[in-house]
């Protein structure tokens, strides 16, 4: 499962639509080019939104949304057969992957 589409069944109603934004803009933005020109964070409980093009949530938001989408993965993995064969797939690439 891709960040985006993780965000987009598992995150609160209100980031869905936002899920590639997410993806593009903070992911790929503060891993491949080290910077966040066209988003902001604020420190609170900012709603997410999308101004002029720049993407903005607040920190504490963003957390609170986290921890929902968390905690609906879990629930759901406990009876679905498929996200939990792409999970021990995942699992298992991982665990190749290790250093011993």
């Amino acid at each position: 499962m891709y960040l985006r589409d993780f965000i987009a069944s598992h995150f609160p109603v209100d980031y869905q639509p936002y899920a590639p934004d997410i993806y593009g803009t903070y992911r790929c933005s503060l891993v491949h080019s080290w910077n966040l020109f066209e988003a902001s964070i604020f420190p609170g409980h900012e709603s997410i939104s999308n101004a002029g093009g720049t993407l903005s949530f607040g920190l504490l938001n963003f957390f609170d949304a986290l921890t929902i989408a968390a905690g609906d993965f879990l629930e759901k993995l406990e009876f679905d057969v498929g996200l939990q064969a792409n999970a021990l797939d995942r699992y298992e690439q991982l665990r190749k992957s290790a250093k011993p």
